[in-house]
């Protein structure tokens, strides 16, 4: 595996911060003894000294706060490292394993800041954050169709890797183009290729993997039982994942694209009705995901539900068309909206971006927008009926802007794998997936009064989507950790309730198993992580 990222140096985060620091003052209180531990453990004092950050330095807080990907986490109140640790090579993730251990501390480990609960720099305890921003490297092997890519590597680094090699091949994963490799793959992972190719962890073929010991592993030296549970059963619970080899999958030169909007008073609630039968059932070339919002009309004070239809299709328009005049008339796709597009392009497009920009945006950290949202994840198994979507309609047009509805069909390969063939189970049946957004746009923090009106909201939302999603259990997207499922994990009946929504029981009891096998002190733990009893 290369040393360094395609097309530039290893990115060194020291250097965008600008600092130097000495080991006289880079300890904080109560930190000392690990990171003389730290030093006692190193072969080069100088190096790890710039590697290794405290609350005494002036880079601690920008380091800490450049990849919280969810803004609602950068409040004063929000707990932060003991230690931020940012590794160029593994050695030093071993010696902090080590010391952390040692001396008591726990290990959150970051590769984009995208959990959803901000569990991976945030904890209640004192605790080492693992940052993976420079162990970022990325090398395709178009000749064999695969990919090594370390864990703080994006998706969007990842795309862009991949279509300077190449327009034929992509990974199978989702449109945010900031989300870490690292962590997306431990919780299943799906993108507008899921039809077609199922999950981003049905498509890893192996890993590189550090055990609460330190050994390094692969899939081979492992056993097929843990590398089972780390794709998709969160792969965090039970170690330290160093990079993934991915399998790349086909696609055409071209794909074509489409994006239109349809409001109540166009005849949004029949068509999507409609959709629910049509898109999880229809070729799987064809993808169409849906964004469903209430908005005012003109400048009037009445409001309406906009539907947008966002469709991606491994082929040309000239076979789309005819198929949806077949299947879906009733969306009126023209060729007018129809663009033909390289893949890596519409990753750009699904990310609301024109598809003439540039795709070196995809490895521009900071030119993506970060969210400021609490979200909430359904799966629906029978269609929603009319009266039902009524329902919905009349609850978003009782909120005040700050919600979003983001819906994705499944069907397709994603079916056909078993639902124990990893830790990912929403698999045969599923129609279609929910994710359930409220944003705290205008507020200065999560707490406020109006923000607090917003989660309550949210939370009658799930109220009343009850009839209408999957029951026993109501499952839930194990990467849309949400804790307000619950946190309990003293025994199996308290973490059965929020454990058999992510993954089932017959998953869950298995994934229990194997790390009680991997890591039976449970060091490697935070809410929601496989429990140990």
């Amino acid at each position: 595996m290369k040393k360094s990222q395609p097309g530039s140096s290893v990115f060194l985060l020291v250097l965008t911060f600008s600092f130097s620091v000495s080991w006289a003052t880079l300890s904080s209180p109560g930190s000392g003894e690990l990171i003389s531990c730290l030093q006692s453990n190193s072969n080069n004092v100088t190096t790890i000294s710039q590697l290794i950050f405290t609350p005494v330095n002036s880079s601690f807080q920008p380091i800490w706060q450049v990849a919280v990907q969810n803004t609602r986490f950068l409040k004063p109140s929000t707990p932060k490292p003991s230690v931020i640790v940012t590794p160029v090579e593994e050695t030093l993730i071993q010696t902090s394993l080590y010391c952390a251990k040692k001396h008591g501390y726990e290990i959150r480990i970051r590769s984009g800041g995208h959990d959803y609960e901000g569990l991976s720099y945030t904890a209640d305890v004192p605790f080492v954050m693992l940052d993976f921003t420079n162990m970022r490297s990325i090398d395709v092997d178009v000749a064999n169709s695969i990919a090594w890519v370390q864990a703080g590597a994006t998706l969007g680094e990842l795309y862009y890797a991949i279509s300077q090699k190449t327009d034929t091949l992509y990974f199978p994963a989702g449109v945010c183009p900031t989300v870490g490799v690292g962590g997306y793959m431990g919780g299943g992972g799906y993108g507008n290729l899921l039809r077609k190719y199922g999950t981003a962890a049905d498509n890893v073929v192996d890993v590189r993997f550090m055990d609460v010991n330190g050994n390094i592993l692969d899939r081979k030296s492992m056993g097929e039982d843990l590398f089972w549970a780390i794709r998709g059963g969160g792969a965090s619970s039970f170690g330290i994942v160093l990079a993934w080899k991915l399998g790349l999958v086909s696609v055409p030169e071209k794909v074509t694209v489409f994006i239109l909007n349809k409001t109540l008073e166009d005849g949004a609630t029949e068509i999507f009705h409609k959709y629910q039968y049509v898109a999880p059932n229809i070729d799987r070339n064809l993808h169409i995901r849906t964004q469903v919002f209430a908005e005012y009309i003109g400048n009037t004070t009445k409001k309406t539900i906009r539907i947008m239809f966002e469709g991606i299709y491994q082929g040309t328009r000239d076979t789309l068309l005819p198929l949806l005049d077949e299947k879906f008339p009733e969306l009126g796709v023209t060729p007018e909206i129809c663009e033909e597009v390289r893949m890596v392009q519409s990753t750009v497009v699904f990310w609301g971006l024109p598809s003439s920009t540039p795709t070196e945006i995809l490895t521009n950290r900071s030119a993506i927008a970060k969210l400021n949202n609490k979200s909430k994840s359904d799966y629906v198994r029978t269609p929603i009926p009319i009266s039902g979507l009524k329902k919905i309609w009349r609850k978003l047009i009782e909120n005040d802007g700050s919600a979003l509805l983001m819906i994705n069909p499944f069907g397709g390969r994603i079916a056909d794998f078993s639902e124990t063939a990893i830790p990912y189970p929403h698999r045969a049946g599923v129609l279609l997936q929910i994710l359930k957004t409220v944003n705290f746009n205008g507020q200065p923090s999560d707490t406020t009064p109006t923000s607090l009106r917003r989660i309550a909201w949210l939370r009658s939302l799930d109220v009343l989507l009850t009839p209408y999603v999957s029951k026993n259990p109501r499952e839930a997207y194990s990467n849309y950790n949400d804790l307000d499922l619950g946190v309990g994990s003293a025994n199996y009946e308290e973490a059965s309730v929020w454990g058999e929504r992510y993954w089932k029981r017959d998953n869950f009891k298995k994934l229990i198993r194997i790390k009680a096998k991997v890591d039976p002190q449970n060091f490697f733990r935070r809410p929601q992580s496989i429990p140990v009893f």
